[in-house]
């Protein structure tokens, strides 16, 4: 019995003396960088016990076990071997309590040479790579320079190569960088360094788009392209006649100027960027001028809005098919004490309003709105509409066209307001209306700008007012719900 007594106390007496393990391990950090030299860190480890410590051998850890909080040193050896780099080392110091749970990682880079070990690709097995990855791109050569970098190529693909530090066209080299892949899902390298050598090439022979340019897109590649169509500089884009995506000039190669191109009919040599419907994105590194395509009297895009757009975001509504994006009232956001509502009426335009007998009337800032970078008009039982200003620079009896993008207004039922549009040409007391073609809406269907072409006849002088509104019978209506949207006004000669 005396003996049974003696060995529980024992083993009792044993297992006190065991430290307890930690069920809660914090770290100050959750990662460290050290320089290809190497060094040391302090970093402080808090627990409610006892805690050790796995770590890989390249990384010292001292202490490697405490409790209660502790003030631990991370060091890492120099990562050269003689004067070359070493292959950038990753591990993971793992500061352990009793369970998964009560883990505290901390993640541990030293600088090295990424590259080591690394096979190089062709321009094409580049777009085989996943994003971020390292990659060394062989035998390209400069082929075209742009602002965020350059175009190279193998003869066979093009590569986007992203940097500020951009090389002679004509250049041969092997691009090192990490793969990168953009909003459109288009691929690039953002370039680290470039390594002189390899054979020449030029460029594929540019793929002429202009009939296809409505496709969702041409692949995640930077295809040459050729697109050939109107150029109008206030919107930098190339329309092309019947089609509703235009190429959206992004950038130009270095040396290439289109200003003077506006309304010429251009045949643009380009990279293609990706597909944001209706905009084709493109670099476009040449042009040729196929001549005067018409005679532009006025043209707004709203795109010089974006200052007031960015000061409280708006929204999108026709692009992101949501009824309810952000719109903000054009007497709301403001650029140097500035409303939106004021910088409108400094570029010559109006904003013509009226109202339900039932409602207080408002201020035409006040039921009139902003997004990006388009405007909207009305709300229940409040109606308004917009006029250009004065037009100028006319022909002495030129016959015009106007033409925009509109759209009405889905309600939270999935009914469309039944907006109706009417272009007024007023000169002087005389008057003239000309009906807008409405949407065929069917019931919760998506928004979709719907492109209209208006022939004004000889309507147009100088001096003439032009209104866009709701037609006579809504104009006030009783109440209702009229809504809409207006985007890319052009007035040209016929």
């Amino acid at each position: 019995m005396l003996l049974a007594v003696a060995g529980v106390f024992s083993l009792t007496s044993c297992k006190d003396d065991e430290p307890t393990v930690a069920k809660a391990v914090l770290c100050s950090v959750f990662s460290l960088d050290f320089d290809a030299e190497g060094g040391a860190q302090e970093v402080k480890v808090v627990s409610d016990a006892v805690w050790h410590v796995e770590a890989p051998d390249w990384v010292t850890v001292s202490p490697t076990t405490g409790e209660g909080t502790t003030f631990v040193t991370i060091s890492v050896g120099s990562n050269y071997n003689g004067t070359a780099l070493n292959a950038t080392r990753r591990g993971e110091v793992i500061f352990k309590g009793n369970t998964k749970a009560s883990e505290a990682p901390v993640a541990i880079r030293q600088t090295g040479d990424d590259y080591i070990g690394l096979s190089p690709v062709t321009g094409a097995g580049f777009y085989d790579m996943a994003e971020g990855l390292n990659v060394i791109v062989k035998d390209m050569t400069v082929v075209a320079l742009y602002a965020d970098g350059f175009v190279a190529t193998d003869g066979t693909t093009n590569v986007n190569c992203k940097t500020t530090d951009k090389p002679a066209v004509g250049s041969t080299m092997s691009v090192y960088g990490i793969v990168g892949v953009d909003k459109y899902g288009m691929h690039y390298v953002e370039v680290e360094k470039t390594v002189a050598g390899g054979a020449s090439s030029t460029a594929p022979e540019a793929v002429d788009i202009t009939e296809d340019v409505d496709k969702d897109g041409f692949g995640n590649k930077l295809l040459h392209v050729a697109l050939t169509g109107l150029y109008d500089a206030a919107t930098n884009a190339v329309s092309v006649a019947d089609k509703t995506n235009r190429g959206f000039i992004v950038a130009y190669c270095d040396g290439v100027d289109m200003k003077g191109m506006s309304s010429h009919s251009v045949t643009v040599d380009a990279y293609y960027l990706g597909t944001a419907a209706p905009a084709v994105n493109l670099i476009v590194a040449g042009y040729t001028d196929n001549g005067v395509a018409e005679m532009v009297y006025f043209a707004e895009d709203f795109e010089w809005l974006e200052p007031w757009t960015s000061q409280k975001p708006a929204g999108q509504t026709v692009e992101t098919n949501n009824p309810d994006a952000t719109a903000q009232q054009l007497g709301t956001n403001k650029v140097d004490d500035v409303s939106t509502y004021e910088a409108l009426l400094a570029k010559g335009y109006s904003f013509p309003i009226c109202c339900a007998a039932s409602k207080d009337p408002r201020k035409p800032e006040a039921q009139t709105y902003l997004q990006r970078n388009y405007l909207k008009f009305g709300l229940t039982g409040y109606y308004s509409g917009i006029t250009l200003p004065a037009m100028a620079g006319i022909a002495e009896g030129a016959a015009t066209v106007i033409s925009f993008d509109w759209c009405s207004m889905r309600q939270g039922s999935g009914k469309w307001d039944p907006t109706e549009l009417v272009v007024v040409v007023k000169n002087g007391t005389e008057e003239q209306q000309f009906l807008v073609p409405t949407h065929a809406y069917v019931n919760d269907e998506a928004y979709a700008w719907l492109p209209v072409r208006i022939d004004l006849g000889k309507s147009v002088q100088n001096g003439s007012e032009i209104t866009i509104r709701n037609i006579d019978s809504q104009w006030p209506a009783d109440g209702a719900a009229l809504r809409w949207f207006i985007d890319n006004i052009k007035i040209v000669e016929k």
